[in-house]
Parts: C-alpha cells; structure tokens; sequence
C-alpha cells in the first residue's frame, strides 16, 4: 500500500514543498488542504486576520476542486501534497487567521500551485480519517514514533505563542510594567483554547516550578516553558539554569520567551546568538525566523540525554514620547473638531 512522508516536525516545511513545485522537476502533482475549524473566541483580531488572510489569497482560489467557498471560517490547516509517486503530508502546516511564519507558508503553496496550474482540493473533513482511508490503518506507534508525535506537538505550541508573541509586539504599550506571572496568565487562556485546558501555570516538575507547562495529548509527557523580563545575558544564563532543574529525563522539549523593555532590540539578539554560538553549538543556518533560536540542551544527570529548546525574544519596547505626542495631537484634533 502507498505510504506518505510525514514532514510536520520539518520547520519550513511549506517553503519546501513551495520551492519543490516552482522548480518544474515534477509533472504529477496533486495539493490537498484539510480545514480544521476553530473556535475565534479568544484568538485576538481572528476574524480580522482570516480576511486579511482571504485578501492575500484571492489570486490563487482558482485552482481549487472545493464544494463550497474557501476560507470562510478560520482554521488550522494540514497539507497532503503528492509529487510524482511519493506522498508528503504535515499536520499543523499552518493557518488562515493571521499572517505569521505558517500561513505565509500557506500562501506560498498556492501561490507554487497557481503558477503551475496544480490541481488542487480543500475540504473540511477530518485530517485523519482521510489518511487512514487512503493510506490504511497507521501502524502500532513505536518509541521513535511517539517522539515524533511529541515533536509535533512541541511545534504546534511554537506555533501558538508564536503567534501570541507577535501580537505582544503590535500592541507593546498594552504590556508595560507588566512582571512575568502577569503576562503569563495573559498567554494561559488562549494556550489553553488550542490545547483543550492541557496548560497550567506555576506547575510542579522535577525541582521547581515552572511558569507554563503544556502536557502532551496521551498525557505522558510536558512541554515546559520559562517567561522572563530581559536584563542582560545574565538573565538567559539564569534560566537555562533554572530550566535544567525543571527538566526530569522524560522531557525531550523545553523553551524560553524572553521580554525585552530595553532599547536596541538587534544587538540583544546579537548578544544572546553569541552566547548559544559559545556554549550551546548554536547553528545560525537553522534559524527561520530573526528573534528565534533553536537549541540544545544536555540534561545534567546524563550526558547522552539533550532537550530541544526553543527560545524567543519579545520587543515589548514603546516610544513613550512619540506614543504621548500622537496622544496630544488626537486631543488637539478632537477638541478643534467639537
């Protein structure tokens, strides 16, 4: 029976299959979307993303096979795409209510399909049920496929405070002063909406406790993260040493998102590249996205054993006197216009 490539857990996933298409190397070519609907109560500007979403789209709703309308509802998004005799499909490819990393995705395989006049096919129906109906029943899961499976978990919760954090940065002034539990129990409840009630802050692990912690959906692992204010490389070395007396020997996934209020946000990226390129063989060609890092950590215990950690950086720093004098200026309009 055909089998698939499962590629969720490949970060760029989509740019590849994009770049693949585009490149003309291939003549049978199929691209299918599986809509998973969510929920837009408390996703922050949902429905103002999917229409931003649906605009940049418009060009490319030529080349779909689809009962009805695209795009309608906002949901998560699986792709299946087939290239000559091999199948490649990823879960959680990306989404079409905002304008991050995965839809953009998204949109370059349209796009790819559109210039190529690829034969493609959207539906609504469950991802899952369409791959054991066209690939058979998945076989028992071994401990190199449970991994996987944690993995991709891992990067659909990435995926989350990806989104999360981006909004932080278009509405900084919203988050000054704000310490880390209060920012936390901010990010908690929509964590909470993608990951059905699975997150919980302050939990226990191992030696202390962490701000976030995620289980995993069979509930046999934890996905833990750190939140913390920017103070210097200090703060970083702090927390990955804080983050090694949370970890036990199960956890294979961790990470970090660090606030900044201070100004010069490219050399604090600078900095922090510098100090994982030294210790942590931080490699510069892995990262996708400029103020994200991916790296490793070696469980102190055993030497053998190393956790993905993943790490972000927030701008959260305002220009108080721009921000007063645009204030000022809509005062003086106001009071003119009355």
């Amino acid at each position: 029976m055909t089998r698939y490539h499962d590629i969720s857990i490949v970060t760029n996933n989509a740019y590849r299959l994009a770049e693949l298409i585009n490149g003309g190397c291939y003549t049978n070519i199929l691209y299918y979307e599986f809509h998973e609907v969510v929920d837009p109560t408390g996703i922050y500007n949902c429905l103002e993303g999917l229409e931003a979403f649906s605009e940049r789209s418009i060009s490319f709703y030529k080349i779909f096979f689809s009962s009805g309308y695209i795009d309608v509802q906002p949901a998560n998004i699986h792709i299946a795409v087939k290239l000559e005799d091999e199948w490649f499909i990823a879960h959680d490819c990306g989404s079409n209510y905002y304008l991050g990393y995965g839809p953009t995705g998204i949109l370059k395989l349209r796009e790819a399909c559109a210039n190529k006049n690829i034969a493609s096919f959207a539906s609504e129906d469950k991802f899952e049920e369409w791959l054991k109906l066209k690939f058979g029943s998945p076989k028992k899961l071994t401990i190199s496929d449970k991994k996987s499976i944690d993995q991709l978990q891992f990067e659909k919760l990435i995926k989350a405070t990806q989104f999360l954090t981006n909004d932080m940065q278009r509405r900084p002034l919203q988050y000054q002063g704000l310490n880390e539990e209060n920012i936390r129990d901010l990010m908690l409840t929509p964590i909470n909406v993608t990951f059905k009630g699975r997150g919980n802050a302050e939990a226990k692990n191992c030696n202390g406790k962490t701000d976030i912690l995620v289980k995993t959906k069979d509930g046999l692992n934890e996905h833990i993260f750190e939140l913390k204010v920017w103070n210097g490389i200090g703060t970083l070395k702090e927390t990955i040493e804080q983050l090694l007396g949370y970890l036990g020997w199960h956890n294979n996934f961790c990470g970090i998102i660090m606030f900044c209020y201070k100004i010069n946000f490219t050399n604090i990226l600078k900095t922090a590249e510098e100090h994982l390129r030294e210790y942590y063989n931080f490699d510069k060609s892995e990262r996708y996205i400029p103020n994200e890092f991916r790296f490793r950590l070696q469980h102190p215990t055993d030497k053998f054993k190393h956790i993905e950690t993943h790490l972000t950086f927030v701008n959260l720093k305002t220009n108080l006197k721009t921000n007063l004098i645009n204030s000022a200026n809509h005062k003086h309009t106001t009071q003119d216009d009355i």
